[in-house]
């Protein structure tokens, strides 16, 4: 028995915030049958792990600014006859919301777990809910009543973008490896849900600077904010750069991978027309891949990935074209059926050590230029 015709190994992972789980790979054990012919004997594939979780934080749902009278401090009490302890009291059930929100999108970015995401998605819709009807409650302010309804107006809209938007994502990362289009049709999800949430965000501060200036008080934000700002953009350039890598990666790997899924029938023609089809997405993603700068100095993510890309270029044009040499034969020998083991083989522990690679690039990149 020879074990021959495995589709390679391919384990992408990441501990921080995107990059892709295992991906499945096939294993077929092939025997010589009386005639050298090569048999299939069994096709098992291996169990999933986490696969790409990639978000992009909801940056504007994370700070909103508290006021202050310009000689008064706070009360405790939240007074609401205050127009200080007014805002702030609007402004600590919005920071509750946010921080319920990050837990989802931090847990979402690691997770696999579809109906723990699931959970944590309604615990986020409930948390707005909750938020909603606290500030509903609230009185007019003098009888102004705009702040308020701002809130709740916002709130609406992040709970439509978690009862229904996110839901939709969920289902989506389920499919997102399916193909490139179904990858990017995941991630457009994010980004039309973020800007939905964002916007609502985005109006809500602008009636608290009006607000403000009705009051004659100051916005301020305090340190650990502003810190915390600083973090989150970091997180958002960063994830935008590994995406638009893992992108051109996903787009080359995907034709790589069906390519290798047709060996196993060793029809020499359906693996050359797949073998061209590589040929061909990589001659139109290289030049856009290498074209790409570096991030705030580091480069080694981006090389690593031009470095897959142009392995899976020599495998199709090198190694594939043989085996392909090889099953246009009349009838194979054993010493033909031990060349493509070997071919594969090498192709295996050439994979592994690239991938391997490829993995600690995205991890330094992330842990680089993330705080924690």
């Amino acid at each position: 028995m020879i074990a021959a015709f495995a589709k390679e190994t391919d384990f992408i992972w990441l501990e921080l915030s995107g990059p892709p789980g295992s991906k499945e790979f096939i294993q077929t054990e092939l025997e010589v049958g009386q005639n050298n012919s090569i048999m299939p004997l069994r096709h098992q594939d291996t169990k999933n792990s986490k696969a790409l979780a990639m978000h992009r934080i909801l940056l504007g749902l994370l700070l909103f600014p508290f006021f202050s009278h310009a000689q008064d401090s706070l009360d405790s009490d939240f007074n609401f006859k205050n127009p200080g302890d007014y805002n702030n009291y609007i402004m600590k059930e919005m920071i509750t919301t946010a921080q319920k929100n990050f837990e989802y999108i931090s847990f979402s970015v690691h997770s696999e777990e579809y109906d723990q995401l699931e959970t944590k998605r309604k615990e986020v819709v409930g948390e707005i809910v909750k938020a909603k009807s606290h500030i509903q409650q609230m009185p007019p302010l003098d009888g102004d009543t705009r702040l308020r309804d701002e809130a709740v107006s916002v709130l609406d809209e992040y709970q439509n973008a978690f009862e229904l938007d996110y839901q939709k994502i969920i289902g989506l990362k389920r499919k997102s490896r399916d193909s490139f289009e179904s990858m990017e049709a995941y991630f457009e999800a994010q980004d039309r849900a973020e800007e939905k949430v964002n916007k609502g965000t985005k109006k809500l501060r602008n009636a608290q600077h009006v607000y403000a200036e009705k009051h004659n008080m100051n916005v301020v934000n305090n340190k650990s904010d502003d810190e915390l700002e600083i973090k989150m953009n970091k997180v958002i350039a960063v994830n935008s750069y590994w995406r638009s890598l893992f992108l051109d990666y996903f787009k080359i790997s995907k034709q790589y991978d069906r390519m290798w899924d047709v060996l196993p029938l060793q029809n020499a023609n359906a693996i050359e027309r797949e073998r061209l089809q590589v040929v061909n997405v990589i001659d139109q993603v290289m030049p856009g891949l290498k074209s790409k700068t570096d991030f705030k100095g580091d480069r080694e993510f981006r090389d690593q990935t031009i470095n897959m890309a142009e392995y899976f270029l020599l495998v199709t044009t090198k190694e594939f074209k043989r085996i392909i040499e090889i099953l246009n034969k009349k009838a194979l020998e054993q010493k033909d059926i031990e060349e493509i083991n070997g071919i594969i083989s090498k192709c295996n522990a050439d994979h592994e050590r690239l991938t391997y690679n490829w993995n600690i690039a995205a991890q330094d990149l992330f842990r680089k230029n993330v705080d924690r």
